[in-house]
């Protein structure tokens, strides 16, 4: 089974998509990560999270079989409507444009210009998006779900109580499991990303935005995206990390973390904030030895016992607020 990327999605249906999801991706060192899959029913995914397994094992002889089941729980993911709409005077898209007198040719140049720009900070709102309103709310259920059950938490506290937290984040990525989620739009359903003009590209006048009672252009773009987590066993956290408070993360901590998930260096990533990521470069640090020669040092680390470490600007940078242990 291949974990295809979003932008492997996207070429899938559209080479014309290559321009567009590379900017929409630039940077997300996480959403890159992300296997992704077609929504089973366009704007929904029906999936199964696996709430228990019990296998085979060892019998005696002519003894009868153990039963072997998977515990699944039927639910559907939504996907969410990531859209915007871009508008420009007719006289500002000539000036920038300085080589047409056309207004609609003009308009067009300069969404050209501008689209990548906006699908990236797009981009960068998905990933957060992503983090916060998907992952980190699906842990805390699903560790309040097994309460008491110590075993089987994936939630690991480091003290801090004010509101100048860092977290680390594990997870297991899996297609059908732990994945990204994407509905095809367009006259066709081909492309992951479609753009439209309104007025069907006519100039017009502009009714909002700060460009409203101006005559120019305006388009529109949208995208069917969402996140799931078939596993939530396979999802897990380090909160409350506020090294400035004398409550830090802890080498043990992120041996423990990756232990509670089972982590596996072919799907497990480490998720931070490249600030938080850096800082852990003082487990390398300390371990280094300088002679007299070296003038460099580089103390950067970019791999936990294989795990790989995944630095985005998109996670708070020391100002999440306290988490409310679910346990």
């Amino acid at each position: 089974m291949s974990n295809d990327t979003l932008q492997q999605v996207a070429l899938s249906y559209s080479k014309t998509q290559q321009m567009l999801i590379n900017s929409f991706m630039k940077e997300l060192k996480f959403l890159q990560t992300v296997p992704f899959m077609p929504a089973t029913h366009g704007l929904f995914n029906q999936y199964e999270e696996v709430a228990g397994v019990s296998g085979a094992s060892f019998r005696e002889f002519d003894a009868p079989n153990t039963e072997m089941d998977i515990e699944t729980i039927m639910k559907q993911e939504r996907l969410g409507v990531l859209a915007g709409e871009m508008s420009v005077s007719e006289e500002r898209a000539l000036l920038i444009a300085n080589n047409t007198k056309d207004g609609g040719k003009a308009a067009e140049i300069y969404f050209a210009k501008r689209t990548p720009v906006v699908l990236n900070d797009a981009g960068k709102a998905t990933e957060r998006h992503f983090i916060y309103e998907h992952l980190y709310k699906k842990a805390y259920a699903y560790n309040k779900l097994v309460g008491l059950d110590a075993t089987k938490r994936t939630i690991i506290n480091a003290g801090g109580t004010g509101s100048t937290n860092y977290s680390i984040m594990a997870i297991r990525q899996n297609k059908e499991e732990n994945c990204g989620l994407v509905s095809p739009v367009g006259e066709n359903n081909d492309e992951v990303m479609v753009i439209d003009w309104l007025n069907g590209g006519e100039r017009h006048k502009i009714a909002s935005g700060s460009n409203a009672g101006k005559i120019g252009y305006e388009a529109t773009w949208k995208a069917f995206l969402g996140y799931q987590v078939a596993r939530p066993d396979s999802l897990g956290m380090i909160v409350n990390i506020d090294p400035a408070n004398s409550h830090d993360v802890t080498a043990a901590m992120i041996d423990d973390l990756l232990d509670r998930i089972e982590a596996d260096p072919s799907d497990t990533v480490l998720v931070m904030n490249r600030g938080m990521k850096t800082h852990l470069g003082q487990f390398k640090y300390e371990k280094l030895r300088t002679v007299y020669a070296d003038d460099k040092i580089k103390n950067v680390i970019q791999e936990w016992n294989d795990i790989p470490l995944i630095g985005t600007n998109t996670m708070l940078r020391g100002t999440e607020s306290a988490f409310s242990m679910p346990f």
